[in-house]
């Protein structure tokens, strides 16, 4: 006959079933708040992932305005109501102009290339405050018209720049959006359109497929968008075509880098001219047929500012100014230079100047 368990025996074993429980429950609980803990860091790491994935899609989910509000006809009022239009273009960041090869003539570097590119915001702001009464500005439009950056496209490039396209890409992007700032305060509303030039692309040879998207001043223009996303004063549009139409009030323009121009050679007595003029023509002909005709083409590259509004153009000069290319083919040197003009709603273009952005004393040459 099986003896009878004691109370201790009984409650011997009731304890060592319930440590048995226990210790499976804790178990369990380890097994389960690791499984928590490693959920939470995929969570969190997918989160991350999610909004790079956002930033990135920004730059292409940027909504772009091909022409603000502000620029169309304003109500009839007594003030002179007027937009000022200036072109930033061949600025060619990173490149360096020694002065010992130009003779002392000019000297070019990312440091007198952040000054002047200063001077161009502040003496535009200049120009339009101290130097023409009597004009209510609707607001600014900022044409950036290419050559941003110097580029990988020629060896010497290559072997010279002070910085790569993508150092220099991070270089400008601050510097021209404190401009756009700058300009927002003054006038209130900025406007940004932005053709790519041919020293910003990604290949050797020059590319009509894609130019935009493979050229690194269309990624400055983006990236500059992003910046403003949430600043109603500011608009861009960055299109994928090689050139942009905009209108402001009733004036039509086409903007263009204008390398193509090269092709269109002009004689030794007028320069510059002949190709321009022959470039805005074939242009003119070419919109035309499309059904969407203009009444003033901007072009760069060319390194000459010739505000010819009369004939239906303006070229503008550069940030950079005179360098070796220049000197050794024997053009005329110019001074650094950009254009400025103001846009009137009965008249289009009624006041063209160059705004002067190289300080000789102050850059050491």
């Amino acid at each position: 006959m099986t003896p009878k368990k004691s109370l201790q025996e009984f409650a011997d074993e009731r304890r060592g079933a319930q440590y048995a429980e226990n210790e499976s429950i804790a178990r369990d609980n380890r097994m389960l708040r690791s499984q928590v803990k490693d959920a939470t860091e995929r969570l969190t790491q997918a989160q991350t992932e999610v909004e790079a994935a956002h930033r990135e899609l920004d730059l292409f989910t940027t909504k772009y305005t091909t022409r603000p509000e502000w620029a169309r006809i304003p109500k009839s009022t007594k003030e002179n109501h007027g937009t000022l239009l200036a072109m930033l273009s061949d600025t060619h960041y990173g490149e360096v102009v020694n002065p010992s090869e130009m003779g002392g003539h000019n000297k070019y570097d990312l440091k007198i290339a952040e000054q002047r590119t200063e001077r161009f915001f502040r003496r535009t702001v200049a120009l339009a405050r101290d130097y023409l009464a009597g004009v209510k500005y609707d607001g600014i439009y900022l044409a950036l018209n290419g050559d941003i950056v110097s580029g990988d496209i020629h060896e010497e490039l290559v072997e010279t720049n002070e910085a790569s396209t993508y150092e220099t890409i991070l270089w400008a992007t601050p510097r021209l959006a404190a401009g756009i700032e700058m300009w927002a305060k003054e006038f209130g509303r900025v406007h940004v359109v932005s053709t790519p030039g041919n020293h910003g692309r990604n290949s050797q040879k020059p590319r009509y497929k894609k130019r935009s998207a493979n050229n690194a001043d269309t990624l400055i223009a983006k990236l500059l968008a992003r910046q403003f996303t949430k600043d109603d004063r500011v608009t861009f549009d960055v299109p994928d075509s090689n050139d942009v139409s905009f209108t402001i009030y009733t004036s039509r323009f086409v903007m263009e880098h204008g390398d193509e121009l090269v092709s269109f050679n002009g004689s030794a007595e007028i320069g510059a001219l002949g190709p321009l003029v022959r470039g805005t023509n074939r242009k003119q002909t070419a919109h035309t047929a499309q059904g969407y005709p203009f009444d003033y083409a901007l072009w760069a590259h060319i390194h000459q500012l010739k505000q010819v509004p009369a004939s239906g153009f303006i070229s503008n000069g550069s940030v950079k100014g005179y360098d070796e290319y220049a000197k050794g083919r024997i053009f005329r040197p110019e001074r650094a230079q950009q254009s400025l003009v103001v846009v009137t709603p009965d008249f289009g273009i009624t006041t063209s100047m160059p705004v002067f952005v190289d300080e000789r004393k102050s850059e050491g040459w």
